[in-house]
């Protein structure tokens, strides 16, 4: 295994963390104002971030892929509320949620991530 650049534990901890806001937002976000395809398609998508945490942190090239994928999942499905959800609250974590995997995405593919991943194969 070859090591981990600051990029990639960077990714880990934000992979982890919105993983574990996906798979906790029926308590917080849990309102009829929410669809329930979005509260509960985000559990399913912090399931599966957690498993792409699992593969960035053993720097496999499939980890990258699924964080890529789910990314964009993510970004498709929060996206709508940065200007049509109920309250303001929903919309500043829909933004957030957009930023926060589009800079995910960044970390992953930087050249220093992908010569990382490219050595541990």
């Amino acid at each position: 295994m070859g090591t981990r650049p600051m990029p990639i534990t960077v990714a880990v901890v934000l992979q982890a963390l919105f993983s574990l806001a996906n798979l906790f937002s029926p308590l917080f976000f849990g309102s009829e104002d929410v669809p329930a395809v979005v509260i509960y398609g985000g559990v399913v998508l912090g399931i599966l971030g957690l498993v792409a945490t699992f593969g960035l942190w053993m720097l496999r090239k499939w980890g990258v892929w699924l964080t890529i994928i789910l990314s964009v999942l993510n970004i498709l499905s929060a996206a709508p509320g940065v200007v049509v959800a109920p309250d303001t609250v929903l919309q500043v974590a829909a933004t957030i949620t957009v930023i926060g995997y589009a800079v995910l995405i960044v970390l992953v593919v930087l050249p220093t991530s992908r010569r990382a991943f490219a050595t541990s194969s």
